[in-house]
């Protein structure tokens, strides 16, 4: 099968002014270490931020590369094995607290962004 691969480039990777910072040169003492610059983990290094810790990001990409920029950093609470998945291994109560969780995760990003 022959196919085109086609990318797209996230507006904020064409108009955004992305940090880039060099390899680490020696050991640093850090309360957390985050692995991923993705809207994950940029999301979990600003709330321990906010919380008073210090953390370092380590990413083998840009920020906001990776999935994030793959998928135009869209927040769904969607999953990929569906909710119904979840049900047959926790019950509807644990099928619930995944979608509450997914829905929560995406408000306080947007909470975040609002400020």
């Amino acid at each position: 099968m022959n196919t085109k691969l086609e990318q797209t480039t996230s507006v904020w990777m064409q108009s955004g002014e992305i940090s880039v910072d060099t390899a680490l040169t020696a050991d640093i003492q850090t309360d957390v270490c985050v692995v991923g610059a993705g809207i994950a983990g940029l999301t979990t290094a600003y709330l321990l931020l906010k919380e008073g810790k210090s953390v370092v990001i380590l990413d083998d990409g840009p920020v906001g590369g990776g999935q994030t920029e793959r998928t135009t950093a869209h927040l769904s609470n969607a999953i990929d094995d569906r909710y119904t998945e979840i049900e047959s291994w926790h019950g509807q109560d644990g099928a619930r607290l995944a979608a509450d969780s997914h829905t929560a995760a995406i408000d306080t990003i947007e909470a975040i962004v609002s400020r």
